[in-house]
This record gives structure tokens, C-alpha cells and sequence, in this order.
């Protein structure tokens, strides 16, 4: 589809929604960890970040203003370092008819997130839950990164216990982030293995560094390095032993989404892959810590200021400012490797439909042959 008719479809999707229904909300910007491919760093911060923390009352008239979240990433920093995490969590499935949410975590604190895990889905035993646990590389590539001693055994100690809560919530779900960059790109199969022994009935999302990072040598990846979890992953699918997402009924269905996305990350990495449709701006969005809201993490233009309009999300959405993001987004066919908005992007672009419905068929097979592979 042309730019003009991007134009018209998310312009129309942002009046007819209201607000973003994949929804980054930056609960915190402490961080246990001081990651070399981070690009959410100190000068980021200092750089883009002018205003206190939004309180818990300013989050609540911001649940209120929206009527539905299907997603809701609840992120930082770490957003386990919340006091009010929990009390967050029951506001939005309150105000928003929330559908389904997530935190991603370094899993440092293993104590501290497993008993406010436990709280949510003692709250919520209905609503899709998932926590998503980074795993770096093997325990000396991982500390590297990361920068902090003792980091990867915790990770591994988190990984296992919220394992331990998925086997009493059918509703919850763990998985495993791995941001692929120049330190550990050599060591993807010991990740793959890792993976598999620590959270073999998860997801592994497998993610590429982007951004103006700490390092910036991390930046320095070779593709193969990246192609290569991407093969352990479907080696696993056609095994049968890999199942991917769980806790919902659509679970298998972001298997196969995740499966196309790293194909189309694979030909943005190539150049073989030209821009638009993006749905950053109209379906998606983030806040940050400090009210700022913009329509992706990997641009510079602001929507405006929660603050601003009293936290209204719906007036700010719905602003001359926001529509002038929107219009730029489709006029320059903007494109990246942020996974989350290629995600929903997909929704809206017809073209890798059936790519989507094949992986599915591909994951249904592999189901089939699991008792097999098991045995």
C-alpha cells in the first residue's frame, strides 16, 4: 500500500481507537544493571527526560483516559522497582479493560519480583500475564555486558522460580530475552542451550542492539550472528521441542508472528527491505517516566506531555501534534528493528499475512511430533 493510504488508515485507527492499544509505559528509570548495549543510559536520560516521575494518582487518570490496552508493557528501568507495581496493575485492569500485560526484568532481584509476580496473578487470575527474564550470553559475557557481579546466576534463579509460578497460573507465561550485540555474538549456540535448559517450554526472543547505545562498539554485529538464533529456534520448532508462547489462546499465534518478524529484521539488516506502514503512532505508542509520550522509542519527536493535558491520553493522541507524527512516519516510510512496533506494524500490512499463517502451520507441526521428540 502507498504512503496516502498508510496516512489515511493510521490516522483513522488513532480517531477510531482513541488511544494506543499497544501501550510502553516506563514505570521507572532506576536500573539494577548498567548494560553496554543499552540505549535507555545516563545520557539519554539526562538528555530526554526534564520532569519528575509520574506519581501513581497522575497513572491513574492516565488508565482512565484510555477504554481499552490490549498489550501493556510495564517497563524502565526495571518497573519491579515500583513501590506501587502491583496497585498499577489492578488501576489499569480496572480502567482499561486490559487484555493482556508484560514486564520485562534483568531478574536481579529474585526475591522482590517473584513476590510481586505472585501478587498479580493472585489478582489477576484471568488477564494473559507474562515476565520476560534477559539472558545475555554465558555467566563471564554476561556480567560483561551487564556490568554487575552476580548478575547472571540470579537471572538464571528468576528464570526458574517464575517457572515454578507458571505450573499453578495458566495464565502466565515466561520468557527469555537475548539482545544479540557485539559481545556476545560469538556465543549464540551456548545461549541456545542455555535457553533450552533453563526455559525449555518458553519463548526465547532473540532481539539485535539498536540505538544510541552505551557502547557503541556494540553496534558491531555480524548478521550470520543474528541469522544463527534464528535457525536454533526453528531447528526447535521442526523437532517438536519448542512451543513458544503460552497463556493465552492466541500464544501460538505471536510464535509465528515472532518467527516472520525475524525474517523481515533479517532483510532490514540486508537492506533488502524498504519502509512504511508502520503502526507506531496509531496503535502503538510509549510514555515515558516522565510523561513524555512518542510514538516509538527509536524517535526523537515528541507527542506532547501527558502533564500537559491533565493526563488525558485520548486529547493528546488525538492532537495536531500527534497527527503531524503520524504524517511523517508514512511520508518518510519509516523504518527500524524495534520488535515491539514491527509487531503490531505486521497487523496492518497485508503482505506477510500468509508468511504469519505458515509459521503457525510449522508450530502445529512440531506439536504434533513433540511426544516423539520427547521420548
Amino acid at each position: 500500500m502507498t504512503p496516502f493510504i498508510y496516512k489515511q488508515l493510521t490516522q483513522a485507527l488513532a480517531r477510531t481507537l482513541g488511544t494506543p492499544q499497544y501501550l510502553i509505559l516506563f514505570l521507572s528509570d532506576f536500573c539494577w544493571m548498567k548494560c553496554r548495549h543499552c540505549w535507555f543510559n545516563e545520557d539519554w536520560k539526562t538528555a530526554n527526560l526534564g520532569k519528575p516521575t509520574l506519581t501513581f494518582d497522575e497513572i491513574e487518570k492516565l488508565a482512565h483516559s484510555m477504554k481499552r490496552v490490549l498489550f501493556l508493557s510495564l517497563t524502565g528501568g526495571e518497573a519491579f522497582t515500583r513501590p506501587d507495581l502491583v496497585e498499577i496493575v489492578k488501576v489499569f485492569s480496572r480502567e482499561t479493560k486490559m487484555s493482556r500485560y508484560q514486564i520485562p526484568t534483568s531478574g536481579f532481584k529474585t526475591d522482590l519480583i517473584i513476590s510481586k509476580t505472585g501478587q498479580m496473578l493472585k489478582n489477576h487470575p484471568e488477564i494473559p500475564f507474562r515476565v520476560d527474564v534477559s539472558l545475555d550470553g554465558t555467566e563471564a559475557i554476561h556480567e560483561k555486558i551487564r556490568s554487575v557481579a552476580g548478575g547472571h546466576r540470579r537471572a538464571l534463579d528468576t528464570i526458574r522460580a517464575l517457572n515454578g509460578l507458571k505450573r499453578h497460573h495458566r495464565n502466565f507465561d515466561v520468557g527469555v530475552i537475548t539482545t544479540v550485540s557485539h559481545d556476545n555474538q560469538h556465543e549464540i549456540p551456548q545461549i541456545g542451550r542455555l535457553v533450552e535448559s533453563v526455559n525449555p517450554n518458553g519463548e526465547w526472543m532473540v532481539n539485535i542492539v539498536r540505538g544510541a547505545v552505551r557502547d557503541p562498539n556494540a553496534h558491531n554485529v555480524e548478521i550470520d550472528s543474528y541469522l544463527a538464533a534464528h535457525k536454533l529456534i526453528r531447528d526447535r520448532v521442526e523437532s517438536g521441542a519448542y512451543r513458544g508462547h503460552s497463556g493465552h489462546a492466541t500464544a501460538s499465534w505471536l510464535s509465528a508472528k515472532n518467527a516472520t518478524r525475524r525474517k523481515i529484521i533479517r532483510k532490514r539488516l540486508e537492506g533488502r527491505c524498504r519502509g512504511g506502514g508502520c503502526a507506531a503512532g496509531s496503535l502503538g505508542g510509549v510514555i515515558y517516566s516522565d510523561g513524555t509520550v512518542q510514538a516509538c522509542e527509536m524517535l526523537d519527536q515528541s507527542l506532547g506531555n501527558l502533564r500537559d493535558y491533565d493526563c488525558d491520553l485520548a486529547a493528546l493522541w488525538n492532537s495536531p501534534a500527534a497527527d503531524k507524527v503520524r504524517r511523517w512516519i508514512q511520508d518518510t516510510r519509516c523504518q527500524c528493528t524495534q520488535e515491539c512496533f514491527l509487531s503490531i506494524s505486521m497487523l496492518i500490512q497485508p503482505q506477510h499475512w500468509p508468511d504469519i499463517i505458515a509459521e503457525r502451520l510449522r508450530l502445529a507441526r512440531g506439536a504434533a511430533v513433540r511426544p516423539t521428540a520427547a521420548h
